[in-house]
């Protein structure tokens, strides 16, 4: 059975406390919080032309981080923008750094930087700053899984329809947008997004494996339901 680092995720059965709601937010503003910090993520990364791997790893550090830090103490979009620029180096899909910061600017304060003015120098510091503090959040731990190869394997070995893949596939990207990657692991993200997208197409699974498919990738079907029910319930 595959493992996963427990530390990243919310512990099962217990409250969910988080370093901004002991900071007391409350955990309908943190929500709110988490899905802007991830809407400008996307936004910055629609704008660079980045792939939706980048983004999926800018939103996974998003979300890690805010498991050891508070939003009281940092803001989203200044951590998000930072989360962006690290993917993007891990990832491989390098942006320069000031038109990182200029998208960012023009999102969000609505500014036009010219690359050596003091404001670009501010902003190009705070971002240089808040990337160690990201990554020592983040204990160096860049490599992420996703869900989407899962997903795929899934399809491929179910012979799910085109229909069914898509639909998944679109869940899954919602999904970044809400807590469920530091809830469930993403081989149970993938199943849970496959079994969702199956009911809405009112989709037969093969026979042969109907009762037991989410074996082939080592999941508790108790957890596909729980992470469906999480996932409806924040679409």
């Amino acid at each position: 059975m595959t493992s996963y680092p427990l530390h990243w995720y919310f512990k099962k059965g217990e409250p969910i406390k988080t370093p901004s709601s002991l900071d007391g937010i409350d955990c309908h503003k943190e929500k709110l919080d988490r899905s802007k910090g991830c809407t400008l993520i996307f936004s910055i990364g629609m704008t660079l032309e980045l792939p939706q791997i980048t983004l999926a790893t800018a939103t996974v550090y998003f979300h890690r981080f805010y498991l050891r830090q508070s939003l009281k103490e940092f803001h989203y979009y200044d951590i998000g923008t930072t989360c962006v620029f690290l993917a993007c180096k891990v990832e491989e899909t390098r942006r320069n750094l000031q038109d990182i910061i200029t998208v960012y600017a023009q999102k969000v304060h609505k500014l036009i930087l010219e690359e050596n003015s003091k404001e670009f120098c501010q902003w190009k510091e705070m971002i240089f700053n808040y990337e160690v503090i990201l990554l020592e959040t983040l204990c160096f731990e860049l490599t992420i899984e996703h869900p989407y190869k899962i997903l795929i394997r899934l399809v491929q070995e179910l012979q799910g329809s085109k229909k069914v893949a898509n639909i998944a596939w679109a869940l899954i990207n919602h999904s970044l947008r809400t807590v469920l990657c530091i809830t469930y692991p993403p081989h149970v993200v993938a199943a849970s997004a496959f079994y969702i997208a199956n009911k809405l197409l009112d989709s037969k699974l093969d026979t042969s494996t109907e009762c037991s498919w989410w074996k082939i990738i080592d999941v508790n079907f108790k957890d596909v339901k729980d992470a469906s029910v999480l996932l409806l319930d924040q679409c």
